[in-house]
């Protein structure tokens, strides 16, 4: 269990993964120095493009940034039920649980990750499903050919919305078949952006009215 507040002592490590420039992310907690306890690392399944040929030898380590963080904080507290208005200063969190490290995938892929554009992998957005009002760290579905899926919202600028998935996607294209994975980013629309209800069963759920 570690207690932490809004100035979340995190770091990322990069570690040269490949030959090909690409680092794997890990986010580390250090620990003070006087104590014998080493630095909490927690692998995560992101690859990152390194930004230069040395970074991609050598692998390099950052601070959290501020975005990474107001995710973090975000999701931690939907998946707690905490209402952000009576949030206390200070949070306790379980690093082992399973949740939390899924979280810290997300804020991961929403920093390092490379977004796949959703032309081709989505059934063209309908007019008739209800509007789903979201914003950065809402859980939202996809309406994909293989059913919808579900996913987080971790960027928007305009009509432009980044997601981070959280199930695999399966794509045709002609005789090949190829998997967009959990965790991946996919660069939708904001009309493709359903609420996480129709992912959750998977088919349209009753309540979603049309109109």
């Amino acid at each position: 269990m570690i207690e932490i507040t809004s100035e979340i002592p995190f770091l990322w490590r990069l570690s040269p993964e490949s030959t090909e420039g690409y680092c794997s992310v890990a986010m580390v907690v250090p620990c003070p120095p006087e104590t014998e306890i080493k630095d909490l690392t927690i692998e995560t399944s992101v690859l990152s493009l390194a930004s230069d040929s040395s970074r991609s030898k050598t692998g390099e380590t950052l601070e959290w940034n501020q975005e990474d963080i107001d995710l973090f904080l975000r999701l931690v507290r939907q998946k707690h039920f905490i209402n952000n208005d009576h949030m206390s200063e200070t949070m306790q969190l379980d690093l082992t649980d399973p949740h939390i490290i899924d979280i810290i995938h997300i804020v991961a892929a929403a920093g390092f990750g490379v977004a796949f554009t959703s032309c081709g992998l989505l059934n063209k957005a309908d007019s008739g499903f209800p509007v789903y009002s979201f914003e950065i760290g809402s859980f939202a579905s996809l309406n994909t050919p293989s059913g919808f899926v579900s996913c987080v919202v971790v960027d928007i600028e305009d009509d432009d919305v980044v997601c981070v998935l959280l199930d695999d996607m399966g794509v045709s294209s002609g005789d090949e078949f190829e998997r967009i994975c959990r965790h991946d980013l996919l660069l939708v629309k904001r009309m493709d952006v359903l609420h996480p209800e129709f992912a959750e069963s998977r088919s349209r759920p009753s309540s979603a009215v049309l109109h």
